[in-house]
């Protein structure tokens, strides 16, 4: 009898699989569980609180002395990113690297003893600074070498995380750890790079959209985070510690030293020295820092208005900062007192430019956040934002007002009370000051910012995504519910992508999609709904657009359909070749087809298989493989992601959208594709292939592959059309008509294009499946619009395309 229980012996030999294929993993767990626990013992039979390093030597590297929680954290890291490391360059490279980055990281750090002024030793501060580390920094420096042998995603995401984190740390709290886990991070870089055998990779690639949210997103909620961590260490001497103390004090803690003269020495190592050490006195300082949150969580849905959130509120923190430090050239004296001159102003400048810098980044990107909040949610912000401002100012003038005590400008300690905008040259005078009232002046500030926090969760979409954010999710269901029932052409389901416009006719028989460039508008493909609405509906998308003084384009229609238009006079020119074929009848048999039948017995062979599944329905480890392919897709492409009629991972998520994804028997991905429905009276009558993605270590064929599966599939689900959808700007030689003079518009953005996406390589690689070849045009109304038809057409597929960019394009150079 079978049983699902698993026995000792099948325990112990899981065990000896996973300690053989990650020895390194498993011999630095071991070696950070014996020598923490022998530390405790250390700590409990010598009653003492402190391991001193010579009970350990070496093995200091792997003692966590800090508590159970910091000890089960570490071995997780341990198992999470030393067995990353091991799996991506193997146990070799590990050691080299685990061993490497902890002697530079902590003999660098060592060294900054030789710049100590308070008269210790130099050998007893070196030996003593080389063992103030603790196990990330080994963990660290060896994840972040491994980052070098992933691919651009996970390459990207590991050391944007690492820097962001070590930076915090360092620049926030300043301890000898954290600057040896920001050298030996460092030391990673330049290792994992020196390590991988390969061309050298120079310069930031490019990323998605998507990917540069997710970037942008994790570096505001450190920032945020930072100064938290700061305000709660005991001790800090990092160079943003200043904008930490900014944001953690108030009118409701004076600080010695701090005047309306400016900030005296004795001052800055008074805010240094602060410590939150209670929940209020916690809640009072970070609420400025949750506004930074909300913005956080908000860059990762791709919220416009959470990029402008942030942006103020970094601004507001730089500005904080200056004001209270005095950062100004006929004070900057003072601010200096006993302290090191250098130190202090390099302290004090970062204060201010690295929130700025913040900013700038995030205004500079901030085409990559597209979803912008509905005009609603922005009304009631603002609406929230005034009443609780006017509010809070109402109670600190009533409370000054019927203060015992005689308060002199009032309005002054309204401006102290907003923090962190307070500055602290004003805080000396607040003990004599009514208790009530300083109790009103702590609070104002923090309940400003919490309120603030609090009415941007909706328009950042940080908790719940506004489904109606571009303010047509209403049109959208339309389109998709007309699209279910009726149809539509090769662009069908692109209608439904986001970006699009739409219009439908008075009947609601039939509609139009459409994205506006200027007094352009270009169609995505022709009318759908009922077949027999859609020639009227043409005519009728021509004339509103006419009347609203644009010019109407149809993109990628059929000839047949153009026969409506062309017989009113508009001209027309190719764009494009539909490729489809019937898979109820299709077969790899032939001549034409002899490379793709050699792809699928080699497939075959292999033992590569093919997997039909919606988004939502494949394995989470797939998902990330695929992500991880589309953003090495992306990252090797000179000009941003094209849009308009090509998909990405964002069009791949819709519920009725299907992946295709080609697996080999360890179940790695090579290649994905995913295709979109088409319907005819509320059924699927066919599919249309859409993203096409693969590993750059995928065999040959691969791709032939998962288009024969494809047609197998959708012969057994009695599917009537497969098509290959259309290569934009490219037609085969043979069907290209006689240049008049204005077919060069876009045979020169389709050959400069070809080099970076291949297009006509495209159409030649769906010649093999010998499909019917269907021409799709652009119809136009007047030959003197074409200019300006042109580059709303570039601009649809390159809505981000830049000056350099573009003026490389018109040279021909991509």
């Amino acid at each position: 009898m079978s049983t699902d229980v698993p026995t000792p012996t099948r325990t112990w030999t899981r065990a000896l699989r996973a300690v053989r294929g990650y020895p390194v993993t498993a011999v630095v767990a071991v070696l950070v569980l014996v020598t923490s626990i022998a530390g405790l013992v250390i700590r409990v039979v010598g009653h003492t609180g402190s391991v001193d390093a010579v009970h350990f030597g070496p093995f200091r590297v792997f003692a966590v002395t800090t508590g159970a929680l910091a000890l089960v954290l570490t071995l997780a890291g341990v198992v999470a990113f030393v067995g990353a490391a091991e799996r991506l360059m193997g146990s070799r490279r590990t050691v080299l690297a685990f061993v490497a980055t902890t002697v530079v990281g902590t003999g660098l750090a060592a060294l900054t003893a030789l710049f100590d002024r308070d008269g210790h030793q130099v050998g007893a501060l070196l030996v003593g600074r080389a063992t103030s580390f603790d196990p990330w920094t080994a963990i660290l420096g060896t994840i972040v070498t491994a980052s070098a042998f992933a691919g651009p995603l996970w390459r990207r995401r590991i050391r944007v995380n690492a820097v962001a984190v070590v930076a915090a740390l360092l620049l926030y709290a300043g301890h000898v750890a954290d600057l040896s886990a920001a050298l030996a991070v460092a030391a990673g870089w330049l290792l994992g790079d020196l390590l991988r055998r390969g061309p050298a990779r120079l310069g930031w690639t490019r990323s998605s959209h998507r990917e540069t949210r997710v970037l942008l997103g994790t570096v505001v909620l450190v920032s945020a985070i930072g100064p938290v961590i700061a305000l709660l260490s005991r001790a800090r001497v990092g160079l943003l510690a200043p904008l930490a103390a900014v944001v953690g004090t108030g009118p409701v803690t004076p600080v010695r030293g701090c005047s309306e003269n400016g900030v005296t020495g004795e001052c800055l190592r008074g805010l240094l020295a602060y410590r939150a050490t209670d929940p209020w006195t916690l809640v009072l300082a970070v609420a400025p820092l949750l506004v930074l949150v909300v913005a956080g969580l908000g860059l990762f849905r791709g919220s416009r208005f959470a990029v402008w959130l942030a942006v103020v509120v970094d601004t507001v923190l730089a500005v904080a900062a200056a004001v209270t430090y005095s950062v100004l050239p006929s004070r900057m004296a003072e601010l200096h007192g006993t302290e090191n001159r250098f130190v202090v102003s390099v302290s004090v400048v970062a204060s201010v430019v690295v929130p700025l810098a913040t900013a700038l980044v995030l205004v500079l990107l901030r085409r990559s956040f597209t979803v912008l909040p509905a005009r609603r949610r922005v009304v009631t912000f603002l609406v929230v934002v005034v009443a609780a401002l006017v509010i809070v100012t109402t109670v600190v003038l009533v409370t000054t007002a019927s203060s015992p005590r005689a308060v002199a400008d009032p309005l002054r300690l309204v401006v102290a009370a907003l923090g962190p905008l307070s500055p602290v040259v004003t805080w000396d005078r607040l003990p004599a000051l009514d208790p009530a009232l300083r109790f009103v002046l702590g609070a104002a500030g923090p309940v400003l910012w919490l309120v603030v926090a609090a009415a941007a969760v909706r328009p950042t979409g940080a908790v719940d995504a506004d489904a109606d954010a571009d303010g047509l999710h209403e049109s959208r269901l339309r389109a998709r519910t007309l699209l279910e029932a009726a149809g539509g052409d090769t662009f069908g389901w692109m209608t439904t992508w986001q970006g699009n416009a739409y219009w439908f006719s008075d009947d609601g028989r039939a509609g139009v999609a459409f994205r506006r460039n200027g007094r352009v508008a270009v169609t995505v493909g022709g009318p759908f709904g009922w077949p027999d609405a859609r020639d009227a509906a043409m005519t009728a998308f021509a004339r509103w657009c006419d009347d609203h003084g644009w010019t109407a384009v149809f993109y990628g229609i059929g000839a047949e359909s153009a026969a409506t238009l062309t017989a009113q006079g508009w001209g027309t020119l190719p764009v494009a070749e539909d490729a489809d074929l019937d898979p109820r009848t299709w077969t790899t048999t032939g001549k034409k087809k002899q490379d793709v039948r050699t792809a699928v017995n080699k497939a075959g062979r292999e033992g590569t298989t093919a997997l039909w599944s919606s988004w939502q329905d494949l394995p989470v480890s797939t998902v990330r493989q695929i992500e991880a392919i589309s953003e090495e897709w992306v990252s090797e492409r000179e000009l941003p992601e094209m849009g308009f009629t090509l998909g990405g991972v964002d069009e791949m998520r819709d519920p009725a959208v299907r992946t295709l994804v080609a697996l080999d028997p360890e179940g790695t991905v090579l290649a994905v594709t995913s295709w979109l429905p088409s319907h005819r009276a509320g059924r699927v009558v066919g599919w249309t292939l859409d993203v096409m993605r693969r590993t750059n270590a995928a065999p040959n064929g691969v791709m032939e592959f998962l288009v024969a599966s494809a047609a197998d599939r959708m012969r057994e689900d009695g599917v009537e059309r497969l098509s290959l959808s259309a290569a934009p700007l490219a037609q085969s030689a043979e069907g290209a008509p006689t240049a008049d003079g204005v077919q060069d518009l876009l045979d020169l953005v389709g050959g400069v294009l070809e080099p970076v996406y291949g297009f006509r390589s495209l159409l030649r690689f769906k010649a093999k499946f010998g499909p019917d070849l269907h021409p799709l045009v652009l119809a136009y109304p007047d030959p003197v619009a074409l200019p300006a038809i042109g580059v709303a057409v570039v601009r649809a597929y390159l809505p981000d395309l830049s000056l350099r960019q573009a003026v490389a394009l018109v040279r021909g150079r991509g």
